[in-house]
């Protein structure tokens, strides 16, 4: 058996008092291996996207771990701080959101979008992200990446937006990729598009993902 990137044992995620349960998540543990796609199954309201956030440190402030780990490369990612989390965040875990729409800024290019990503890590130069940029919008399938990274999240598709958080997600090869439902909004034809991408790049780059 390889060691698991990713480690989530009995985790514990309390909700605030005075709510119908007293836990969104209750003793969970699940491992991410690279190179696998794990995908976790449950009803609306059941915690997968509780878990999703811890994995991401995006917690809502009153909910709280109050057991368990999350054991990436040996270290316990419940107990970063801020700081660590925006080091860790993006560059060794990645993660696609639900709904680009509210996702994506709806007053910045997708191109500036995607090349954000390498200046909130101090990586590269300007020229070099816009560079980096189209060739993330050509790997994740966008249709005339030029007039793409020019555009508004407004002027694309609902699978092009989603293709544009993919490409933004990927852009720092991370090892984890957390997908939280990304196909939702979609058409079915679109869903299955995204889903083969998905499977495809994590084939590709030997990612850990996590649906």
């Amino acid at each position: 058996m390889s060691t698991p990137v990713i480690a989530i044992k009995n985790l514990k995620l309390a909700l605030p008092i005075g709510g119908d349960r007293g836990f969104a998540v209750d003793d969970v543990s699940f491992d991410l291996e690279a190179g696998k796609i794990l995908c976790v199954v449950g009803e609306s309201g059941s915690g997968k996207s509780m878990c999703a956030h811890a994995l991401m440190g995006l917690l809502p402030k009153a909910v709280k771990a109050q057991g368990g780990e999350i054991l990436f490369e040996g270290k316990n990612l419940l107990g970063l701080d801020e700081e660590a989390w925006m080091a860790l965040r993006g560059r060794r875990i990645a993660m696609i959101f639900q709904e680009p729409m509210t996702a994506l800024n709806p007053l910045m290019r997708i191109g500036d979008q995607m090349a954000e990503m390498f200046e909130a890590h101090d990586l590269l130069t300007p020229a070099e992200r816009r560079q980096r940029a189209l060739e993330l919008a050509r790997e994740v399938g966008l249709p005339d990446p030029e007039r793409i990274i020019r555009a508004y999240p407004h002027q694309l598709s609902g699978g092009q937006r989603q293709r544009a958080m993919i490409a933004m997600a990927l852009a720092l090869e991370p090892s984890v990729l957390v997908a939280d439902e990304p196909t939702t909004a979609l058409d079915v034809t679109t869903q299955a598009q995204i889903l083969k991408l998905v499977r495809d790049l994590q084939q590709r780059r030997n990612m850990a993902v996590m649906f």
